[in-house]
Formats: structure tokens, C-alpha cells, sequence
């Protein structure tokens, strides 16, 4: 007997950010997320980040969905946050990712 279901898809890319530090960094995409609805994880440089397990509030980060809109929410960055970022979505039927680069510059006090 075949099991019927859909693999997610991604319907929309996360795309590049530059910011400034203490600025907040959105990184956002779409993902259809299929049947059985897909698991998510958020990866920093290539790691799955402890910090992005869970959907969480914290102070710094936050992780959303709306809909089939996914966001990593990064609040007062730091050049240190700058890293390549992952959205990956899995289920039974299949698999897909998304990634893009955040470049936090560092805020030059001139009249300090």
C-alpha cells in the first residue's frame, strides 16, 4: 500500500543580509511544508546551533512561522552573528534547504 503525502518545498529563498551591528537581522523564507508536516531546523556556519532546536523567545533570538513563512529574528546583532545561515524542512517524503550569509558590520562612533 503506497502512503500518500507531499515533501516540503521551498516557495521562497532566504536572501543575503548586511546590517548594522545593533541593528536587528530577519532572515526569512516560505516553505511549503508538506504531509506529514516537516520538521524545521535553523543552522549557523553549517551546524545545527543548540540555540535554534526549539522555537524559543529569548532575549536575542527568536524563531517564528507564520503560515508557511519561517523567520530567524536576531535582536541587537553583532559582527560576531555573521555567519552563513541554513533553513532546512524534513519529512517522510522528502527534504529541502535554503541558505544565505548575514554580514553584520561593526557601527563606527564619530562623535565619541
Amino acid at each position: 500500500m503506497l502512503s500518500a503525502g507531499l515533501a516540503p518545498e521551498v516557495s521562497e529563498e532566504l536572501k543575503n543580509v548586511r546590517i548594522m551591528s545593533a541593528d536587528t537581522a530577519v532572515l526569512s523564507c516560505c516553505i511549503m511544508l508538506g504531509d506529514p508536516t516537516a520538521h524545521v531546523r535553523w543552522y549557523r556556519s553549517s551546524k545545527l546551533s543548540k540555540m535554534f532546536r526549539e522555537i524559543f523567545d529569548d532575549e536575542k533570538y527568536q524563531i517564528r512561522r507564520e503560515g508557511d513563512t519561517l523567520s530567524l529574528i536576531i535582536a541587537v546583532s553583532e559582527v560576531t552573528d555573521s555567519a552563513i545561515y541554513r533553513c532546512e524542512a524534513v519529512n517522510k517524503f522528502g527534504k529541502v534547504r535554503t541558505e544565505s550569509s548575514l554580514v553584520v558590520l561593526r557601527m563606527h562612533c564619530f562623535i565619541c
